[in-house]
């Protein structure tokens, strides 16, 4: 698997980097510049796994696009295709959070920890993970979505914090994702978020 760096920028914001592995994207909060490039990938699957491709996709597109209403979302990376032409039902959203007046990202950082269990992913300490699985209302039905949350602070910012969210579609209309396919999907959500490196000017 080869990996390649994404730069995201802001004017009001550090820049930082994060590494995505082969075949995914990065797009911004409405996925403006995906949905063709996503037509052109599935048209290219085999014929019987275009629907399912299709249905799939649009699933945790929504999903993504519900978390990217919600927030102060940046960027959107996404998984185009898996080996075989595989879609993987996987997505990961970056966004900024403010803490509230009187309080400190690190403030933020500790109701995580007693609220939701929220334990470091990195040996530092400098990155929070906590289990967030929920059911999200689609077209036609009810999709499971597992995933988890990641905050980091903004270097220099004492108020503002880096937060990314994943989302995996674990169960819908009856089909289920193995428990090693979720595993194997957080770990390597795990590592993209674990990549990051700030811009350091000057």
């Amino acid at each position: 698997m080869s990996l390649r760096a994404e730069l995201v920028g802001s004017d009001a914001m550090p820049g930082f980097a994060v590494l995505l592995p082969d075949g995914w994207e990065s797009n911004d909060a409405a996925f403006s510049d995906a949905d063709e490039r996503l037509r052109a990938r599935i048209d290219a699957l085999p014929y019987e796994s275009r629907a399912a491709a299709r249905a799939t996709m649009a699933q945790l597109f929504q999903t993504a696009r519900a978390e990217a209403a919600r927030a102060e979302v940046i960027r959107v990376f996404t998984p185009v295709a898996g080996a075989g032409g595989d879609i993987i039902p996987v997505s990961l959203t970056a966004s900024w959070l403010t803490a509230p007046v009187g309080s400190t990202a690190a403030d933020l950082g500790a109701s995580l920890v007693q609220r939701f269990d929220a334990a470091p992913l990195d040996p530092g300490g400098t990155i929070l993970r906590w289990a967030r699985d929920e059911q999200v209302d689609v077209e036609g039905g009810t999709v499971e979505v597992s995933g988890h949350g990641y905050l980091m602070q903004v270097p220099g910012r004492s108020t503002r914090a880096l937060v990314f969210r994943s989302s995996i579609l674990r169960g819908a209309e009856g089909a289920t994702i193995p428990p090693e396919g979720v595993a194997a999907m957080t770990s390597l959500c795990d590592a993209i978020v674990a990549s990051v490196r700030w811009r350091r000017d000057g």
